[in-house]
């Protein structure tokens, strides 16, 4: 798949845009000031002390407003993208709303992708959905 670096569903280069303009749009100057190379701390360690409901909301919007169609329209790197993002904000503890987790796992379970590290893709995967698919608190 062009512009991915890894068996993340959010390790391509769509979802790197989707979150980096979504930390943006929420968190503005203070987000570019960690960012900057000058900053000591790592991607990981700057989205662990910004990500938040209001980051995965806007991370969401950032790649509706990108794609242009209704969900149902996305396509398969589209919708990956999307269980990226929530995937990647389940990571950093970020609460994730039910109707996202159901849209995110449904996106995991129907994954069609041809990746070229296959099993460590299926591995990883099922590890997303897991963690997503634990988040579910019955009431």
């Amino acid at each position: 798949m062009m512009g991915h670096w890894g068996v993340k569903s959010y390790e391509h280069d769509d979802a790197a845009e989707a979150l980096d303009a979504a930390f943006d749009r929420v968190h503005g100057a203070t987000y570019e000031e960690l960012m900057d190379d000058d900053c000591p701390l790592t991607l990981e360690q700057v989205q662990e002390r910004l990500a938040n409901p209001a980051t995965l909301a806007a991370a969401i919007e950032v790649l509706r407003e990108t794609i242009g169609q209704p969900f149902d329209a996305w396509d398969e790197v589209e919708r990956l993208t999307f269980a990226g993002i929530v995937v990647r904000h389940a990571e950093l503890n970020v609460p994730i709303p039910d109707d996202v987790r159901i849209q995110a796992i449904d996106c995991l379970e129907h994954e069609e992708i041809d990746w070229d590290e296959a099993t460590l893709r299926r591995l990883r995967k099922e590890k997303e959905l897991k963690l997503i698919k634990s988040l579910f608190q019955p009431t």
